[in-house]
This record gives structure tokens, C-alpha cells and sequence, in this order.
């Protein structure tokens, strides 16, 4: 039997540069997709819309942004942790949210998963940066994972029946600790992952989790997962409707490439005795995925057919290498729901993965519920209930088991938690981080802030309920600083109380002025020309980071100060001034103003972080035509003559970023 081994390694792949996150707090307004009214639910259960939230709401304070990364791959050593076992290897990267980035089956000779060939970060994540492929681990907050290129914490836990891989964090807005457990067996060819969330506090909290894998598309390819019916985004308000799948109005859905537009595709069988997840090939091979009961969601995503759906692939990846589908599964039924986590409470959970051969004539059987019993009858086989069980339990027991050996260090917040709140975050995780020093540290070690702390300003801040009070009674104790006021008004600003946040700062910067005082006040201003005069005199100040200048020429666009935000971006530096929201400020004033040859040249640029969803390019490129057809015409063209227009000069690939491809 092959003993399974768990050891560090690299693999060499072409990578993008990644900067270090943004030190520019981000309030929840300043999200680049704009946030709407609750959008309604067409025909949705109690179920499926308990504890629902809308898009775009929630802020991700204390959390930082990565937003400093490129389109230039080069050759890298990535550092990743291999699991093998002689018929099934894994490489996992714990210094990207503990991504598992492949999983490929010996005897198959192939990846289960959709192993990328490249890193090329892109603007699709909570917190902006995000790479596709593998198996994600997205919790607690919605959307891809705030760890997605965050190191986490990981390292072995060796059993009496082999060792298991775990991946931890803390997260700190939901304040509770997610936990994965990835064990392999020897001799199988069947990775089991086994999940953990935990809430120390007091208090419930509702918290989000969906793991998010990626598989490999092929032509033909099928999803089966028990299906009564199906719920889908309906755009353009995307909001969430119930459909019969496969629908007799249009096509059978399972098959993602008859889809042209981006699609979700939640499955919803509340009656299944069991749920799973495979995507099989045209041969019906593929991946496989089931679980305990815990997780009753189920759901496929593609980016779709059309252009914009295939630039996003390669982008991602490489031109023509980037095609993939992602199979995920949830603890609710839908993406827009959160779960209830206990007070000093857990949920768990065990999944499996392996590769299921059905057989073409069973994987495409024309009616979609024949496909898809036949296909549980292959799960009951290649994964048994009992078994799946009787693992769930072993992993339950083991999940509290100590770290035999660390392997990787995440972020020091988990351990200052508990410094803050005199107990552990969750048993058998060890969040301590050697050398964490910082004012945070200071004011839990001295109850206030040393005098190397008061010389710069903070990298991270703080803005919960816990924190503010650690603040507000150290600067009743020991007397307010600068920074005590400043931390403040930011955790009084995330929570909208703009009055007590405008005093504090003003009380902040009458100590000390300081670059982010100023961007603060700025961001509370009652008129446009005082937050113009604290932003221009914030980006004057020692220690001011690129992204300020971002912002600045983003407000100066928004105020239509073209003649202000030209003479700023004249005399900024190279690091600043190749930021990529400058240079589409710039584009937008070009576009305004009509400098037609300007926009054009602006245009030839390989956007890197273009968001999900935003429309940015589309619009630019629209006004840049609409600017070429007039001087054709002499006139101002009809809607009609544009619309020709631009059907003669399409969106060139570089720029086409649309989810839909009726989008502008």
C-alpha cells in the first residue's frame, strides 16, 4: 500500500507580479460596482432566501485590497505543499489563501481540477486581487475568499491513520476561524476534506461559505446534480429567479458551453437523499464531488461562450488554456445568503473528491433526470454514505488535534483576538506569529500607543466593536493621541456615523496632520472644494501611497475638474502615475472633452484590473467611436448610424471585459 506523504516543494510557472495589499482603507461606497436596492426573488422558498443580503452592502473593513499587480508573467519558483499518495497528488499554495491548485489522478493521467498554467491575479475577488483553477476555500465573508493571495496558516496533524494537511485562518469580520483539513489515504484515490468554523464569541453571528473548484472544460461537456428545479441570476437587475432545469423554453442548461452569456446555475433538489456535484466529459469522465449533509448548496458557474466570457478565460490563464467551469458547493442554498454560526458554536462538514467514469450513453442520456440518477448510483458506489460517514467522524475528532508540525504562518490578527478577548479562537489552532510588532501589539502589551508607533501611520486598522472599545478606553485612561483619533473616526466612518467620525479626525489632525487624516477628512467633506483641498494637500505629505492619487483623480473626474486633474497628473511620479485607475481617469476626461487621439492612445493599454461587471471600457470605447463617426459626418450621428458604427468596429478583445453580451 502507498503511504501518504505531505512535503514542501515548488513548481516553476509563469507568475505576474503581486504587490503588498493597499494601505488606503476602503469604505463600502467607494466598491466599484454600484450598490441597488434589495433586487426582488422570483419564486423563491423561505429557504432559499433566509438570511439573504445584497451585493456590494457590506463593508470589507479592517481588510486591506490588493490592487498592485500586472500582466507581465515571468518564470517563478512557486512554493506549494504536496500530498500524495502514489494515485492521487495535490499541490496546495498556502501563501494564496491555501488554494489547492491541482489534483491529478495517476491512473487517469490527468487533473481532476482545472490546474492553471499561470498566476495572473484579476480584479474578481472581495478584495480585489483573484486567480482561477483548483479548489478555493471561500468563507467568511461573501464572495472569493479575502485570503485568496493572503498566506494562511498550514501544517500537518499526524494520526494513526495517516497524516492530515491543514489550512486555517481567522477571520475578522465575522470574528470566528475557518479550518480545513484535506486527508488522503493510502492507497486511495479519493481526497476528503473536512471543514470547520468556528465562533468563539458570545454573540451569533452569520457568516457565508461556498468551496469553489475548477474544472477543466471540454466540448461537451455535462453537470449532473440532483435537480427539481433550478435557480439563475436574471439580468440586468440580476436578481434571483426559479426555473425549471433543464428549461423546455430554451436548451438543456446542464451543458455549460450552450450558454453564450456568464451564467450561475444554482441546483435545487430539497428532497434528495443526497447531494453531489460532477462535471463528466464528453466520454463521461470527470470530477466528482459529495458530502454530509451540512452542505446543501450546489451550483455551476462558466464565464459562457461569448467574447467577453472567453477574454476573462484568457486572461486568467493563457490564450486558448484558460477554459474552465467551476463546481461549487455551499452551506446555503444560494449565494446570496449568509448561515447562522452559534455562539460558542461550530459547523462541520466532509467532503470527497475523485474522478467518476459513468460512461457516455449514461452522462448524456437526453432526459436530464435519467442522467442524473445514474449518476448518484455512481456516487453511491465510488463515495458510500456509510463510509463518507464513518470518515466525517474521524475527521470531526482529529479537528481538534494540535498542528504536529507548522508549515506556514498566516496573519497575526487571530492571536491578538485572543490576546483582546482572553480566550482561544477555536481548540487546536495555533494562531501565534513570531516577530508580529506593531501599534496594535502596543496597545494590547501597554494598553496605549508607544512613541515609535505615534512616528507613522498604520498599515492595518481595526473596526470592531471590540477594538473600538479597547481604543476608546485606552484614550480614557492614557490620554488621546493622534492616532487613537484617526483610528476612531475610520471605525466611526465604516459604521456611517459621519458626524462623530468628522470630529474625531478634526480632533486627529490638530495633533498630528497626517496623510490619512486628511484623506479622511476629505472623504467627510460637506462640499467638493474642501475635500479637494485635503486630498491635494494629503498627497503632499511624506509616506502618501500610489493608490491615493487613484482616488484623487477619480474624485477630480467626478467633480469635472479636467484642468485640476491634468496639472495633478503632470507632476506625479512614474509609480503613481502608471496606476491603472489614473490612467483611466485620465481616459474618461479624454472622453469627455473630446480628445479623441488621447482616448485612443490611452485605450491601447492591457487593463490588469478591470472589475467583474464594470462597464468602463465598453462605455470609453463608445464614446471614443461615437467621437470618430461625428468628424465622418460632421454632424452628431443618429442612434442608429452609431449603433452600425460599432457593429464595424467591434470591442477590440483586449478591451472586452463583459459578463453579458448585451452589455454596452
Amino acid at each position: 500500500m502507498n503511504e501518504t506523504r505531505i512535503e514542501r516543494t515548488t513548481r516553476r510557472r509563469p507568475m505576474s507580479r503581486l504587490g503588498p495589499p493597499s494601505t488606503l482603507p476602503r469604505f463600502r461606497w467607494q466598491q466599484p460596482i454600484a450598490d441597488t436596492d434589495p433586487p426582488p426573488n422570483r419564486g423563491l422558498t423561505s429557504e432559499e432566501s433566509r438570511h439573504g443580503f445584497n451585493w456590494g452592502r457590506d463593508s470589507i473593513l479592517p481588510y486591506r485590497v490588493y490592487d498592485d499587480y500586472d500582466r507581465n508573467p515571468v518564470e517563478k519558483d512557486m512554493e506549494v505543499i504536496l500530498v500524495s499518495n502514489g494515485r492521487l497528488e495535490a499541490s496546495v499554495a498556502p501563501q494564496f489563501g491555501g488554494r489547492l491548485l491541482s489534483l491529478r489522478d495517476l491512473r487517469l493521467g490527468r487533473d481532476l481540477v482545472f490546474a492553471n498554467p499561470v498566476f495572473q491575479p484579476a480584479n474578481l475577488a472581495s478584495l480585489n486581487a483573484w486567480f482561477s483553477g483548483g479548489i478555493e476555500w471561500n468563507g467568511l465573508v461573501p464572495g472569493h475568499t479575502p485570503f485568496t493571495v493572503a498566506p494562511v496558516f498550514g501544517g500537518i496533524v499526524e494520526t494513526e491513520r495517516g497524516p492530515i494537511l491543514r489550512l486555517y485562518e481567522f477571520d475578522r469580520v465575522v470574528e470566528a476561524s475557518w479550518q480545513i483539513d484535506l486527508f488522503l489515504p493510502a492507497g486511495d484515490d479519493r481526497l476528503f476534506v473536512h471543514g470547520r468554523i468556528a465562533n468563539a464569541g458570545d454573540t451569533a453571528r452569520l457568516a457565508y461559505w461556498w468551496t469553489n473548484v475548477a474544472a477543466p472544460m471540454q466540448p461537451g461537456m455535462r453537470v449532473l446534480s440532483p435537480a427539481d428545479y433550478a435557480i439563475e441570476h436574471v439580468p440586468p437587475g440580476n436578481e434571483l429567479g426559479r426555473f425549471p432545469f433543464p428549461d423546455p423554453d430554451r436548451f438543456d442548461g446542464s451543458y455549460p458551453d450552450r450558454w453564450r452569456d456568464a451564467t450561475s446555475v444554482f441546483f435545487r433538489a430539497p428532497e434528495a437523499p443526497r447531494r453531489f456535484i460532477a462535471a463528466l466529459d464528453a466520454d463521461g469522465i470527470g470530477l466528482a464531488q459529495a458530502a454530509t449533509a451540512e452542505l446543501v448548496g450546489r451550483k455551476f458557474f462558466y464565464f459562457g461562450t461569448a467574447p467577453g466570457g472567453r477574454q476573462w478565460m484568457d486572461y486568467l490563464a493563457r490564450p486558448g488554456e484558460g477554459d474552465y467551469i467551476e463546481i461549487q458547493s455551499g452551506i446555503s442554498p444560494t449565494q446570496n445568503q449568509r448561515f447562522e454560526l452559534p455562539a460558542r458554536g461550530e459547523v462541520q462538514w466532509t467532503e470527497v473528491y475523485g474522478a467518476l467514469e459513468l460512461g457516455p450513453s449514461s452522462a448524456h442520456d437526453p432526459d436530464y433526470r435519467t442522467a442524473a440518477a445514474a449518476a448518484a448510483t455512481a456516487i453511491d458506489g465510488r463515495f458510500p454514505g456509510a463510509e463518507l460517514a464513518a470518515i466525517d467522524r474521524f475527521l470531526a475528532e482529529a479537528a481538534t488535534r494540535p498542528l504536529t508540525r507548522r508549515l506556514s504562518a498566516g496573519a497575526p490578527w487571530g492571536g491578538r483576538h485572543e490576546r483582546l478577548t482572553g480566550r482561544p479562537v477555536a481548540a487546536g489552532l495555533d494562531f501565534t506569529v513570531r516577530g508580529a510588532d506593531d501599534c496594535w501589539d502596543d496597545l494590547l502589551r501597554l494598553g496605549t500607543f508607544s512613541l515609535g508607533s505615534l512616528e507613522e501611520v498604520p498599515a492595518d486598522i481595526a473596526v470592531s466593536r471590540q477594538w473600538v472599545a479597547a481604543l476608546e478606553h485606552s484614550s480614557e485612561r492614557h490620554g488621546e493621541t493622534w492616532l487613537h483619533a484617526l483610528l476612531l473616526s475610520i471605525a466611526a466612518l465604516d459604521r456611517d456615523e459621519r458626524e462623530t467620525a468628522r470630529a474625531l479626525v478634526e480632533r486627529s489632525l490638530a495633533l498630528r496632520p497626517t496623510w490619512l487624516g486628511l484623506r479622511q477628512r476629505a472623504l467627510l467633506a460637506t462640499g467638493p472644494a474642501e475635500a479637494e483641498a485635503d486630498y491635494l494637500r494629503a498627497w503632499s505629505m511624506a509616506g502618501a501611497p500610489p493608490a491615493l492619487a487613484a482616488e484623487i483623480a477619480d474624485f477630480l473626474v467626478a467633480q469635472e475638474r479636467s484642468a485640476t486633474l491634468e496639472a495633478f497628473v503632470s507632476a506625479l511620479p512614474a509609480s503613481a502615475l502608471d496606476n491603472e485607475r489614473v490612467h483611466l481617469a485620465r481616459a474618461r476626461v479624454a472622453a469627455a472633452t473630446g480628445d479623441l487621439a488621447t482616448l485612443e492612445r490611452l485605450l491601447r493599454r492591457r487593463f490588469a484590473t478591470i472589475r467583474e461587471g464594470e462597464r468602463l471600457l465598453g462605455e470609453l470605447w463608445r464614446a471614443l467611436q461615437r467621437g470618430r463617426l461625428g468628424e465622418t459626418l460632421g454632424r452628431e450621428p443618429t442612434p442608429a448610424e452609431l449603433a452600425a458604427h460599432l457593429r464595424a468596429h467591434p470591442l477590440p478583445p483586449h478591451l472586452d471585459f463583459r459578463m453579458q453580451s448585451g452589455e454596452a
